[in-house]
Formats: structure tokens, sequence, C-alpha cells
């Protein structure tokens, strides 16, 4: 401190101003800046190339709203797995659990003419209470997050061909149809839920105590223990809080097919697990955040849509989607290493 005044005494004498920063801290800021939104401009740069390459099939109305609609399932769900990824534990169980959901109330609705809310209503119970059980196991007893989720959505898949009877429901129509495929603005109602509910995660993580505590308990359970946290509760939440999010999903999945077939769960596991992982190398990289969530999301699918619209095979969707986390991750990695270096 005393050095630098100095100098700026011996630039006042001179006549001349003061020397700017070393050009190394303008550029490691940069960089940094640049780290944090990588993951944007390539979604950018993609959507770009691709409406400018294909004007009359990608940038069109409609295909803008397919690439909506057809992520609006994988939103609720990924939005659904950042509750406990953020408090650092993983749930395997997230697609079974929207499907058992969305069967529960398709064979309410269809089988034994429940009302459609309370159709919903019972679907939604069940989840929560496999969040519970989630959070038992887990938080309570003390199994391995990984192993214990991949039971239950094994259990939970068995109880889905037992509800269903090992048949493709069909047939579904009115309340929970509406709710899900109202139009509203050119698109379903189905694309909004998802947007609705990664503002409220946004505000919650970022702006409340809760938000905070879970980042908190993530990073490091020992320490937050220590800090007064409750550790167990907070854990035992992030479970239910997933597993009823995902019910969601359920009843919007069967809203919008009008059908239910009890095998598609595996299918819906990896893409969340693809955008959540993805998002965290972008915005606040090296923990998951709903707005990078959110671009990684939308940049798979643009990148798929294309390709697949430039005459790519259908295997390239998983390409495309492993190719993109490790290629993201990889540069997250060595852009951290880069600016170690630099400063």
């Amino acid at each position: 401190m005393v050095m630098g005044r100095g100098r700026d005494r011996k630039a006042d004498e001179d006549g001349s101003a003061p020397q700017p920063a070393p050009s190394e801290g303008i550029a490691a800021v940069a960089g940094r800046h640049f780290a944090n939104y990588a993951l944007v401009v390539v979604f950018i740069l993609l959507t770009v190339g691709f409406s400018v390459g294909m004007p009359d099939l990608f940038a069109t109305g409609a295909n803008v709203r397919v690439m909506i609609t057809s992520q609006a399932i994988e939103l609720l769900l990924a939005l659904g797995l950042l509750l406990p990824l953020r408090s650092g534990d993983f749930d395997l169980s997230i697609s079974a659990v929207m499907v058992m959901s969305g069967a529960l109330s398709a064979v309410l609705v269809t089988q034994h003419n429940v009302n459609a809310l309370v159709a919903a209503l019972a679907a939604l119970a069940v989840s929560l209470l496999v969040g519970a059980v989630n959070g038992l196991l887990i938080v309570i007893v003390g199994m391995d997050a990984f192993i214990a989720t991949l039971g239950t959505m094994t259990v939970l898949t068995g109880l889905t061909y037992f509800i269903t009877g090992n048949e493709v429901l069909t047939g579904l129509s009115g309340g929970i149809a509406t709710f899900a495929t109202r139009p509203l603005f050119g698109l379903p109602l189905s694309a909004y839920y998802g947007w609705v509910l990664a503002l409220i995660l946004l505000y919650v993580f970022d702006m409340t105590p809760l938000g905070r505590r879970l980042m908190f308990v993530g990073s490091n359970r020992e320490v937050a223990r220590l800090g007064g946290l409750n550790v167990k509760r907070l854990r035992f939440g992030a479970f239910m809080g997933s597993s009823l999010i995902c019910g969601f999903a359920g009843i919007i999945l069967v809203g919008t097919l009008g059908a239910l077939d009890p095998s598609v769960g595996p299918q819906y596991l990896l893409p969340p697990y693809a955008a959540a992982f993805l998002g965290a190398t972008t915005i606040h990289i090296g923990r998951v955040n709903v707005l990078g969530t959110l671009v990684a999301l939308y940049l798979l699918v643009v990148g798929i849509t294309g390709l697949e619209l430039l005459g790519a095979p259908s295997w390239v969707t998983d390409v495309f989607n492993g190719g993109a986390l490790i290629g993201s991750v990889l540069f997250a990695i060595l852009s951290g290493r880069s600016l170690t270096r630099g400063r």
C-alpha cells in the first residue's frame, strides 16, 4: 500500500497520469466472464447458425413452438432434480415418480371415474410419500443416495406396471388434458408451468435463506451442521420437494399425451441430468443453478433439432447429449486452470 501511494505521488510530480492495472488482470477478468457465459454464447451461435442455414425449416414459428413444447416435461424434471443436487444428493427416481404419478391419476380418472382434481391431488400425495421414503432411507437411515433411489426407481417401475395392468393407458381427456394442453399465446399451458417453476426456484435459490442453506449443505455438510443448520431437515425437504415436482410432471405428461406407456420412464431420466450438470458449467460455474439449466436444456434441443433437420440419423440425440456434456465440462475445467495460472 505504501509503495503504491509512492508511485502515485511520483506520477503527480512528473505531471503524468497514474499507471493502469496490469493487463493480465483485465484479461483474467474478461476470461472469467467469458467462461461463465460460454454456454450462452454457444447457444446463441447454434441458434443463429441453424436459422441462417435453414430459414424455411429451423427459423419458423412452428418449429420454435415444437422445440419449446417438447422440453416441457424435461424442464420440470430438471428443475425438480436441482433440489437434491443443490443439497449434495442424487435422485435417480425422478422419472419413475413421474410415470407412476401420471399412471395413478390416469387410472383414477379413466377407470374409476374420479374427479380430475381429486385424482391429481392423490397422485401428488403419493409422490410426496415417495419423497419421504427417499428421505427416510438416505437422510435418517444413512443409505447411499445412489443405491437408495435406484432401488426406489425399480420398485416404482414395478408398481406402475401393476397400476396400469401392464398396458398402455389411453382415452384420457377433460380436466387433466385441458390443464396441460390449453393454448395460451400460441403455446400449451404445459410450457408455462416449467417457466413459472423456474422463476420460483430462481428466487428461492438466490434470494432466500433457504436457497443459501441448501447450497451450504451441498458444499460441506459437516461445516453446515457445525454452523447451526439442520442438515437432515434440509436434505429431507429437498427429496420431498423433488418428488412433488416430478409428480406434477407426471400429471402434465399424461395430460399432454392423453395416454401413458408405463415403460417410458428410462427415456426421461438422462436428459434432466444432462441439463442440470451441463448447466453447472455456465452462469455460476461449479454449482447447479436455474438459469444454467434452462440454457443447457434449450441448447441441447436446438442442437439436436438442427442436426435432425440437416438429415442426421436418430442416434445423433445420444451422441450430441453426451458430447455436449463432456465438452462443456472439459471447457470449464480448462478455463478454470487457465484463470488460476493467470492469477
